[in-house]
């Protein structure tokens, strides 16, 4: 169910901006997806990997395969300080898997998170601080969908917040 709703979520989004801006690879932009079914969520994290690591070639050396392991790790240990939940609602968001996709002369990442809640995401308030864990995500838009409520805001600094009313 949740990756139904996660699905429409992303075909909804597609279809309300422009192309390019979906197809684009903007070195500190990214997109995050947010798909809530009562107590239980999904999270679609995708950046250039320049936004999250600070390069896109492939990592050879040692330095560049640590500062890369590095930035991956932060991503699936902080991801509840870059996307924080109503405390209230004693949620919990979980790494499922992510993946570094490199094409001919940029590099993605993208991650998919699971989240779990005592109380529905519907009707609480969602804050977004992912400059404090990723300095060079500029802005980032966010599409969320908790139950009946679809809201979309694009986050250019920490502390900003999205109402799920």
């Amino acid at each position: 169910m949740l990756k139904v709703l996660l699905f429409s979520l992303m075909a909804m989004a597609h279809s309300d901006h422009a192309a390019h801006n979906q197809a684009a690879h903007v070195h500190g932009a990214g997109k995050v997806s947010l798909a809530f079914d009562g107590k239980k969520g999904k999270l679609e994290f995708h950046a250039p990997a320049e936004s999250i690591y600070g390069f896109e070639h492939a990592a050879k050396s040692k330095k560049d395969k640590q500062k890369k392991e590095e930035a991956l790790s932060k991503l699936g240990e902080k991801i509840s300080e870059m996307v924080v939940l109503d405390p209230a609602l004693k949620c919990e968001i979980k790494l499922d898997m992510y993946e570094v996709i490199e094409k001919k002369n940029h590099s993605d990442v993208e991650g998919e998170f699971n989240i779990s809640c005592e109380a529905p995401v519907a009707g609480s308030t969602i804050t977004f601080n992912f400059q404090k864990v990723f300095p060079r995500l500029k802005k980032v838009q966010v599409e969320v969908l908790a139950d009946q409520v679809q809201k979309s805001l694009e986050v250019g600094k920490n502390g900003e917040t999205l109402e799920l009313k």
